[in-house]
């Protein structure tokens, strides 16, 4: 008995140490073995945990790791939203553990953004159709307008009839032009079939006479299409379209620094780093991202449009407001500089979309 007694004392003696470490945790950081001095490591920031954690403490620690992401990102969102300009000075002036890191809050709006605008389904005329089912529906019509005809109906209610029995306005089937391709632009279309034809031709002429690099490298490039393609212009349409928006998330990534450059510009003589212009900038990308996602899902709800419409003038004018804000000029200067900023961000814009328009074509 005695003897266990005390194995009984020394098990409990064991139990007790355990649970002290517990509750003391560790004198090291378990990460680095940096000394400990608080709850969390000053030398890598590691949360000082148990070596090994209970089924209690692992849900603890994951339901208080949610929290505090969820509550971040929450309290981020919240300012992002309603005080246009806050979160770029908060940052700016040091204040950033509270908030969600700029970058990867860009990183996830922008992911859930482009999720959402290549999931919506192109909408589609209802009066588009090919020749065939043009003609089909154009007979049939013309037998029940005879039926209609024939009962007593004059021929505007025969054709509202015929708008109620179809759900199409008839008018605009049986009258509408063929439609015109949007790509007929000349570039799939080439006066020489190869690039041979086209280098006799050249030599043919003198040296000014000749082509120069770009003209040559353009031809070239017109030839291989016109290879591909032919007189299939709706192929190289579609295929066209889809690259311009499989470029356009790379196109908006690649315009975040001149919006930056620009601000820096316009505020020269206040002192700003060019990168406190560019954490700015990425909030209002963040911003542009999230208020876009919610115009787009507007936008497939009938009778939304009108939100739409507003939400995209909020976007406009959000920057207005975040300039007054993280600038801190008066309201005629801020103005002035906003419809300045305006002018010249949509001028690289363009310029960036027309090199975004001839990269597609010399990839395509």
């Amino acid at each position: 008995m005695d003897d266990l007694g005390e194995s009984v004392l020394a098990a409990e003696g064991m139990v007790n140490a355990q649970e002290a470490q517990r509750g003391n945790h560790n004198t090291h950081c378990l990460n680095c073995g940096t000394k400990l001095q608080d709850v969390y490591c000053h030398h890598c920031g590691q949360k000082d945990l148990p070596r090994r954690q209970t089924m209690g403490e692992l849900w603890s620690n994951v339901i208080s790791s949610f929290f505090s992401y969820e509550g971040k990102f929450l309290l981020t969102a919240r300012y992002l939203i309603t005080k246009p300009g806050l979160l770029a000075i908060e940052f700016n002036a040091g204040r950033r553990e509270r908030y969600f890191h700029p970058v990867r809050m860009y990183a996830f709006i922008s992911f859930i953004f482009f999720l959402i605008f290549f999931s919506i389904p192109e909408k589609k005329d209802k009066t588009e159709m090919t020749e065939e089912d043009r003609a089909e529906l154009t007979r049939n019509a013309d037998e029940a307008k005879q039926s209609l005809v024939a009962s007593g109906l004059d021929t505007a209610a025969v054709m509202s009839s015929l708008d109620s029995i179809t759900g199409i306005k008839m008018d605009s089937v049986i009258n509408k032009p063929k439609r015109k391709n949007r790509f007929n632009y000349g570039i799939t279309k080439s006066d020489y079939a190869t690039m041979e034809s086209y280098d006799s031709a050249q030599a043919l002429l003198t040296d000014q006479e000749r082509d120069g690099w770009i003209t040559r490298k353009l031809m070239k490039r017109s030839i291989e299409l016109t290879q591909k393609y032919g007189d299939d212009k709706a192929a190289f349409g579609k295929d066209f379209w889809k690259a311009t928006l499989d470029n356009f998330s790379k196109m908006l990534f690649f315009m975040l620094p001149v919006f930056a450059l620009l601000l820096k510009l316009l505020y020269m003589r206040r002192n700003y780093f060019y990168s406190e212009h560019l954490v700015f900038s990425i909030y209002y990308y963040n911003f542009f991202y999230f208020a876009a996602s919610i115009m787009m899902l507007a936008g497939l709800i009938p009778g939304m449009e009108w939100l739409a419409s507003l939400i995209g003038w909020v976007i406009y004018f959000y920057l207005l407001l975040a300039m007054k804000r993280m600038y801190g000029q008066g309201w005629g200067k801020t103005v002035a500089k906003f419809f300045v900023f305006s002018f010249l961000f949509m001028l690289c814009s363009v310029f960036g979309f027309l090199i975004n328009l001839l990269v597609i074509v010399m990839v395509l």
